[in-house]
């Protein structure tokens, strides 16, 4: 049901969401840094994400998942993602539906991404120029290369409120991975009657809560 999404699209997008840096070492951006600008942001990103994925080899589908949740909901503007995930149906949904859907969807990019870290090797990330979007909004543009030498354009579009950064979407070459869970759910609640419950336990029962 969700599995459309072309498996190279999802290699990357789980590298990117660890942000592994391998090919140097990585430096401490102090948080009077992070608050400089959105390219700063995005560095800080990795930084975290290094140290706190750092999992064993052993680990876990649900121990990786335990460990990126919180980068999510630290760095990722969920309940915006949620809204523009739900599309039409946020509108129709009750205060109680959207608060549910962003918990079960914040839980299923968990475990979803966290996942493809058990293949996952590292890789290189060139940051380019920032563009100023209007409205609270930049794109921080990037190139990643994976250790298998395949490179990808990945422009990170970044959020600003309240002298804070999240992350609102990323683009992998062009395409968005919030526009193509957004036509999953879409083609989920459609077949259910138009139901966001039926979506909110389909995503429960992926994630086993």
């Amino acid at each position: 049901m969700f599995e459309r999404t072309s498996h190279r699209r999802q290699v990357l997008a789980a590298g990117l969401l660890l942000l592994g840096l391998t090919a140097a070492p990585v430096a401490v951006v102090l948080p009077a840094l992070a608050s400089a600008d959105p390219s700063a942001f995005v560095q800080e990103v990795s930084n975290k994400a290094i140290t706190d994925l750092a999992v064993s080899s052993g680990a876990s589908d649900k121990d990786r998942a335990v460990k990126l949740k919180p980068i999510l909901e630290q760095y990722f503007d969920m309940p915006g993602i949620a809204k523009y995930m739900l599309g039409s149906y946020w509108r129709k949904a009750t205060p109680e539906e959207q608060s549910a859907f962003t918990a079960a969807l914040t839980d299923f990019l968990a475990l979803s991404y966290g996942k493809r870290f058990a293949s996952y090797t590292g890789h290189e990330m060139a940051i380019g120029r920032v563009r100023d979007e209007g409205d609270g909004l930049a794109t921080v543009f990037s190139v990643v290369k994976l250790a298998s030498g395949e490179e990808a354009r990945v422009d990170w579009v970044i959020l600003s409120q309240a002298a804070t950064y999240k992350i609102s979407d990323v683009k992998v070459e062009g395409l968005s991975l919030a526009d193509t869970h957004r036509q999953e759910f879409a083609s989920v609640i459609s077949n259910n009657g138009g139901s966001v419950t039926a979506l909110i336990n389909v995503l429960k029962k992926k994630t086993g809560n």
